[in-house]
């Protein structure tokens, strides 16, 4: 990525930035860094619905579990519910 350094006038600036008036008038530099976008899997999912999109990681063999899941964990914490 290449980023762009440049010593300007505030005056160039103000034009289409709002400076601070005590900076006007001075030396700034002025440093531009390209926004790079990436594209992950997280964007690839529509935004309306993410049922799903977790699938990958289930594990079948604990589905039978999860009805009983808190309470055994409270049982296994406190010892009783």
């Amino acid at each position: 990525m290449e980023v762009v350094r440049k010593i300007v006038s505030a005056d160039l600036l103000s034009s289409f930035i709002d400076l601070p008036w005590a900076r006007r008038g001075i030396e700034v530099e002025l440093i531009v860094i390209p926004q790079v976008e990436k594209k992950t899997r997280k964007q690839k999912i529509s935004a309306k619905s993410l049922k799903g999109c977790l699938k990958e990681y289930a594990n079948p063999a604990l589905w039978e579990k999860e009805e009983q899941a808190w309470e055994d964990n409270i049982l296994e914490k406190y010892g009783h519910i």
